[in-house]
């Protein structure tokens, strides 16, 4: 056990150290700690008159349906090869280590913890919407946090025991499939009596939420209603239900600790996936589909085009292959019902929608590099076309660029109606959201720019969450100060401003990465390939 402690103390005490030998690192976990702080003096100087704050039944059933994705997700990944609770130091080191395995598993688990801070990092940027929505401190944001972290803790531990029971048993993989949908059929009935008693839809949804059976619905419900209770300051209900979630959490993995001693070969398929997708992403490997051998249908041949706007009719190919709607594939529509179904949740007025967008802007951050247009970088054929560095990044983003557009016009259109908000408001709020995603294909392209475009180095990441915090910083100020002091219109003006501030930033970190394609030192270039 002093072995597993050390090697936790150890590793803490190398970050920190690391830290002070690189000073651009400092700078900018400094900067994030002052964020945080900036948002907590914020949310504590920010006040609303009158009573108009959301009934605190409406966070709980928000936190639900956040968790209820990450059930989705957890059983997705039980089902198919685990979730990563190790990683490749660990099978090294400890793995054929004389350490007991169930000592190690333990060690697994309390690095889970910092898995799911980062999972759950973006609520503490949520404390002034919780302030003016719902009327509570940043102790409500801490609360929630924490609920988050305990409910993603047990996720992951649920994710490793479903793998290590169905591997390689199709009826086992069948049987919790249907125990997974089994679980929510109590509060689906209860939803569905609701709405047949209650004329209103909201009237049933609040009624359902209120009832024992959405409180006791496994890990979603649990959280959420302990987390919530906190809030409204019964302590004994939180504890109550909080305190099942750790003890689930903890009978799991005392039932993975004796029932399956050997558990390194169960653990080991999602680390060394995990590893793998990494490696062949630093030697310049972006397409999963090449190193796969599921077989796949050839659909239409051919592409259009002549010089650089043939790599838009190649992504445009790729995506009618890879879906029958091409650029709609099942996470747009899957985005969409979630967009929709959270909207009945959220107060009907600006701050709802706002809301939402906050939602889907954090999320995009992280998505956007996942499209064709920056993985071109990692491919020869976009540096052999003889035509500008400019005209090539335009075009071989000009497919995501449509993607997001229609994505967000139907996004925010069914989110508007749902809540209520005028035309106005929902025009500026796909104008932002598209120009965010503007926004950070710039900023991908200057970090890739000034870091050799190495997106396997913690530097480029860090420093790709400094640049997006940053330039956001002033238009952001902008908009909230403009929201909080012009009754009436004032929500539309800062809106307004705040998309003008991303056309701008944009534009100009696009100028600033220019020559991109002839000036960083590409994995694809390096190893040749």
């Amino acid at each position: 056990m002093s072995s597993l402690v050390f090697l936790l103390v150890k590793s803490a005490k190398n970050s920190f150290f690391e830290l002070l030998r690189k000073p651009a690192k400092l700078i900018m976990w400094i900067v994030f700690l002052a964020m945080i702080v900036g948002l907590i003096v914020l949310s504590l100087f920010t006040t609303q008159e009158g009573d108009s704050f959301q009934d605190i039944i409406w966070l709980k059933g928000i936190l639900f349906l956040l968790i209820l994705l990450f059930v989705g997700i957890a059983v997705q990944k039980g089902l198919s090869n685990g979730d990563a609770i190790f990683d490749m130091n660990d099978v090294n080191l400890l793995f054929v280590s004389p350490v007991n395995p169930r000592l190690i598993l333990m060690y697994g688990i309390v690095k889970m913890a910092k898995t799911s801070f980062l999972a759950g990092f973006f609520i503490l940027f949520q404390s002034n919407s919780l302030k003016l929505g719902f009327g509570v401190g940043f102790d409500a944001v801490l609360i929630v946090l924490l609920g988050f972290m305990l409910a993603n803790s047990l996720l992951q531990v649920i994710s490793l025991l479903i793998y290590t029971l169905t591997n390689s048993r199709p009826r086992r993989k069948m049987a919790v499939k249907i125990i997974a949908v089994a679980l929510f059929l109590p509060l689906i009935a209860k939803l569905d009596i609701q709405l047949a008693g209650a004329g209103n839809p909201m009237t049933a949804l609040e009624n359902t939420m209120r009832s024992p059976v959405f409180s006791w619905t496994p890990v979603a419900g649990w959280t959420s209603e302990g987390v919530v209770a906190l809030i409204a300051g019964d302590l004994a209900k939180g504890l109550l239900f909080l305190g099942i979630t750790v003890l689930t959490g903890a009978l799991l993995i005392l039932y993975i600790a004796l029932s399956n001693p050997d558990y390194y070969e169960d653990v080991l398929v999602a680390t060394e996936t995990t590893f793998e997708k990494k490696r062949s992403l630093s030697e310049g490997q972006i397409n999963p589909e090449a190193a796969s051998t599921k077989k796949i249908k050839v659909a239409r041949t051919g592409i259009s085009g002549l010089g650089s706007n043939t790599i838009f009719y190649k992504h445009l190919r790729e995506s009618f292959r890879a879906n029958r709607f091409g650029l709609w594939g099942l996470p747009s529509v899957i985005m969409i019902v979630s967009v929709a179904i959270l909207s009945s949740f959220l107060p009907s007025d600006a701050g709802g929608l706002l809301i939402i967008l906050q939602i889907l802007m954090w999320m995009q951050i992280f998505m956007i590099g996942t499209g064709r247009g920056l993985k071109e970088l990692y491919t020869h054929y976009i540096y052999l076309i003889p035509e500008s560095s400019f005209r090539k990044i335009v075009w071989s983003n000009l497919e995501i660029a449509f993607k997001v557009l229609v994505e967000s016009v139907v996004l925010f259109s069914v989110s508007g109606l749902i809540m209520g908000e005028t035309i106005v408001l929902i025009l500026l709020t796909i104008a932002v959201y598209t120009l965010f995603s503007f926004l950070l294909l710039g900023i991908n392209y200057l970090s890739m720019r000034w870091t050799g475009a190495d997106v396997s180095a913690g530097v480029m990441i860090m420093f790709y969450m400094f640049a997006v915090l940053i330039i956001m910083a002033p238009g952001l100020a902008a908009a909230i100060a403009l929201g909080s002091t012009i009754e009436g219109i004032g929500v539309l003006i800062g809106m307004g401003v705040l998309a003008g501030w991303e056309l701008l930033a944009g534009l100009l970190c696009f100028a600033l990465s220019k020559g991109i394609l002839h000036n960083c030192d590409m994995p694809v270039l390096r190893t040749g390939k």
